[in-house]
């Protein structure tokens, strides 16, 4: 089936608005349920795509809508598709027909055990910066604390409230690098899961 590229196109840029106004008029269903197939959109799709036209009078062609559909499903429900889907983090719609929709689903899950290791490691590595960064800033206010103290027409209520200060903000320093360390470990940890990950899934999938 040769779909034209005007309307994939013009569907890429309308994914939010569903249709526009031209798509409407132009009216080819098969190639708008292709799209939709291809991207794992439910057949309930249509009724939005329905909505998008009110105002132009033109109305779904539900047959082709749905030729064309069935036809971009088989594109979608594949084990590699279904591994992309899911180490992207998107959801599955339940579209793909009893015969292919477990090899998909294969993939999918697998897809998902990458997701959930990246997505560990990036937390990881987000908690380490977020650790540092606080860690500098304690250290840099406890300085500014000494320095303070070392003004000498300070009075005694004002050194001990410097130094009660002095010792929350040590103290604060300490538990951001134990925090540190902690991120530094998750981080070797989720380095090894997503190392393996893509060593055993590398050969089936592709790099990723």
């Amino acid at each position: 089936m040769i779909v034209g590229t005007v309307i994939i196109a013009g569907l890429t840029v309308a994914a939010c608005a569903t249709l526009s106004k031209e798509q409407c008029l132009q009216g080819d269903w098969r190639a708008i349920g292709y799209i939709d197939g291809a991207d794992g959109r439910p057949m309930s799709r249509i009724d939005d795509h329905a909505k998008a036209c009110e105002k132009t009078g033109a109305a779904p062609d539900m047959s082709l809508y749905a030729q064309g559909r069935d036809q971009g499903l088989m594109r979608y429900c594949t084990e590699g598709n279904g591994f992309r889907v899911g180490r992207q983090g998107h959801a599955y719609a339940g579209v793909c027909p009893p015969p292919v929709e477990p090899e998909f689903l294969g993939g999918y899950a697998d897809g998902e055990r990458v997701h959930a290791a990246v997505s560990r490691l990036e937390s990881a590595r987000s908690d380490l910066s977020s650790a540092d960064a606080r860690a500098d800033r304690r250290a840099r206010e406890a300085d500014g604390v000494e320095d303070e103290l070392r003004n000498p027409k300070l009075n005694d209520e004002q050194i001990r409230e410097l130094r009660d200060r002095l010792r929350r903000l040590r103290r604060e320093r300490r538990e951001a690098v134990e925090d540190g360390r902690r991120a530094a470990d998750a981080i070797r940890d989720a380095e090894r899961e997503v190392d393996d990950l893509r060593a055993r899934f590398a050969p089936r999938y592709g790099g990723w």
